[in-house]
């Protein structure tokens, strides 16, 4: 599927939108990064176009690599969770409400989505909308972590009941790269199958 590029007229950076523009036609849309509007790459005034030169080019970071969304609002620091991804490769871009979470799913599809926060209605309103936002394939595709005291680390049960891939007690912070390594591990073991039987059916 085609995607339309923006770019935003405030701090530049473009992006790419998953669905094309039909779909949104009429939908005011805001830069994640910096809440400017995003303007249609191509209906750009010439002057803007020539103007972002002077700055070493539009910024395409949403548009290489994988990305990691999180919403946190516990009293320890995020500082190890934070650390363990970008080491891991990720983009790491914070989001502070639902809507905001529904903004981001407009332009891309997260790897991996964490919720720190003890906040159980919050949870369930995102993990709706990602239900009603995306495609149960690519649904499946993010690994999704909830850092909470409401369930023990890694425990299999408190896992399935989360409805998570991985679940971590705040007071477990300090081992975040290793729970986190261990969880990913066990994860693409489990969907590796699946994900090779993708690649090898092809449509009648």
């Amino acid at each position: 599927m085609e995607k339309v590029e923006f770019v935003c007229e405030k701090c530049s950076r473009r992006y790419r939108l998953r669905r094309p523009a039909e779909e949104i036609k009429g939908e005011v849309l805001f830069c994640p990064e910096c809440g400017g509007k995003l303007l249609r790459a191509s209906a750009r005034p010439p002057a803007a176009e020539a103007s972002t030169g002077e700055i070493g080019g539009l910024e395409d970071f949403l548009l290489s690599g994988p990305v990691a969304l999180f919403f946190w609002d516990l009293p320890r620091p995020s500082t190890p969770v934070e650390k363990t991804l970008e080491a891991a490769g990720f983009s790491l871009r914070r989001f502070r409400s639902v809507d905001e979470l529904r903004k981001w799913l407009r332009i891309l599809v997260p790897q991996v989505l964490l919720y720190g926060t003890e906040d159980r209605e919050l949870v369930s309103a995102c993990e709706s909308h990602l239900g009603q936002d995306l495609s149960m394939e690519e649904y499946r595709r993010i690994f999704r972590i909830w850092v909470s005291s409401h369930y023990r680390t890694l425990d299999p049960r408190e896992i399935f009941l989360s409805g998570m891939h991985l679940v971590c007690q705040p007071e477990h912070l300090d081992r975040f790269e290793e729970i986190y390594a261990r969880a990913r591990t066990y994860w693409e073991g489990l969907y590796r199958p699946y994900y090779q039987s993708l690649k090898e059916v092809k449509p009648v």
